[in-house]
């Protein structure tokens, strides 16, 4: 049972040793290609400048925001319209007539 367990610890310190050995070879391979090509240096520079720089926008943000804005009132007269004349069987059109909103108002009013 000893010579088990001492067997076991052997071959775990063997692996450990050669996966040291395995990393070490690559991290050498990486920093000989690193100091051999300065040129590649130079335009990693030269491409975070260019990122560093101001980016001219497509759309510009406060067009975002109108657009955003015109898209939450879309979907909000949609589900409006779906939820009125669909889920509760009634005409579709009629969610933006004010006379069913005051129906609306004076039930709820009634209430209370």
């Amino acid at each position: 049972m000893i010579q088990k367990n001492t067997e076991a610890k052997n071959e775990r310190s063997s692996l450990r040793e050669a996966f040291k050995a395995s990393k070490n070879k690559l991290t050498r391979k990486k920093s000989k290609n690193e100091e051999s090509s300065p040129s590649s240096r130079e335009e990693h520079k030269q491409q975070k400048v260019r990122s560093d720089r101001l980016r001219e926008r497509l759309v510009p943000i406060w067009l975002r925001l109108i657009i955003i804005i015109l898209l939450f009132g879309l979907c909000l007269a949609g589900g409006l319209a779906v939820g009125y004349g669909v889920v509760g069987d009634g005409d579709m059109m009629d969610v933006f007539k004010k006379d069913t909103w005051q129906h609306i108002v004076d039930i709820v009013k009634k209430d209370t």
